[in-house]
């Protein structure tokens, strides 16, 4: 039978090789069980959502590792409040138990205490430390500036309300800033009679220092010919500026009260001044014309050929008696 057979069929026994082989070089697509996943399964959406844990009561910190914790991101606000004490937490959004997905924003409201707070010192601080102070309690910061030549530039001068008032921590507060020495200009006085230069130097907030007079025929008498600093330099307020003025024969006046009007004339012209008005004063019992006044006074310096004022007393007649009244009949 099996001569039969491979005479009537010579293939049949190698079918079994040439299917083999046809079944390697084509492969076909993996074969499949019932239990295995063709298409991906969605998620249960309840995975990601979890109960918001309570932090309320808590300080800051633990607030937060708490809510990390649970997978959350916490956002912390402050407030102030009179019953929580400072650090712990007010009130947090959404609240306790409410059910939110994984990564998503908790508000935390944290107290920064009562409102009303004692206002501490900062007088003496430096600008930015008193401000960091005041920022950390609160309060609203104004700065101004002022000059002192005592207290260095940057340092607090001042405060309102003062150290101790007790205010709302949101008030404002306002800081006096030293911006230390003042410094001016020297205003430019050469030139200028000495008088008008004294009074350009005090309005400027500088002070008249040291006055060298001297003899110059080529500057008007009176006249400020030098003064240091110069023109323009810069120098604290209140320095002193000094002046070089001329005086053509600066003579001291002398004492001319109780001389006789020619001797005190004698004695301005050898000292090589002049007489400038006379003023008469009727005396009575005056013995001839005695100067009883001068101006300028004894010992003043002034220029030579300078017009000395005097006060002279001359005789006068007696005042007459007055007549008797006559008696009555």
């Amino acid at each position: 039978m099996l001569v039969l057979a491979a005479v009537a069929d010579p293939l049949a026994g190698l079918r079994p090789l040439v299917e083999d082989a046809a079944a390697l070089l084509q492969p076909q697509a993996p074969a499949t069980t019932s239990d295995e996943r063709l298409v991906p399964r969605r998620e249960d959406p309840s995975a990601d959502v979890v109960e918001v844990p309570s932090v309320v009561n808590l300080d800051r910190e633990s607030a937060r590792q708490t809510l990390e914790n649970a997978g959350f991101r916490p956002q912390i606000e402050e407030t102030f409040d009179d019953t929580v004490a400072e650090g712990l937490v007010i009130s947090q959004e959404p609240p306790a138990g409410a059910s939110l997905g994984r990564l998503e924003l908790v508000i935390v409201t944290v107290s920064r205490g009562p409102s009303l707070a004692p206002l501490p010192n900062v007088v003496g601080l430096s600008a930015g430390d008193a401000r960091a102070s005041l920022d950390q309690g609160g309060f609203q910061v104004i700065e101004v500036s002022a000059f002192n030549e005592d207290v260095p530039a940057g340092t607090v001068l001042g405060q309102e309300p003062l150290a101790g008032a007790i205010v709302d921590r949101r008030s404002v507060v306002v800081l006096q800033i030293s911006r230390g020495v003042e410094i001016v200009p020297a205003p430019l006085v050469v030139g200028r009679a000495e008088d008008d230069a004294r009074r350009a130097i005090e309005l400027a907030g500088l002070s008249v220092g040291e006055t060298t007079y001297v003899e110059n025929d080529s500057a008007p008498n009176g006249v400020v010919v030098a003064q240091v600093p110069a023109s323009g330099e810069g120098m604290p307020s209140g320095s002193d500026v000094q002046l070089t003025v001329v005086r053509i024969g600066e003579v001291v006046v002398p004492e001319l009260v109780g001389l006789a009007i020619d001797v005190a004339e004698r004695m301005l012209f050898d000292n090589g001044l002049l007489v400038g008005s006379i003023r008469l004063i009727p005396t009575p019992g005056a013995a001839g014309e005695i100067v009883v006044g001068q101006e300028p006074g004894p010992g003043a310096k002034v220029a030579r050929g300078y017009g000395v004022r005097l006060i002279v007393a001359i005789p006068a007649a007696a005042p007459s008696p007055a007549p008797a009244p006559a008696a009555s009949g």
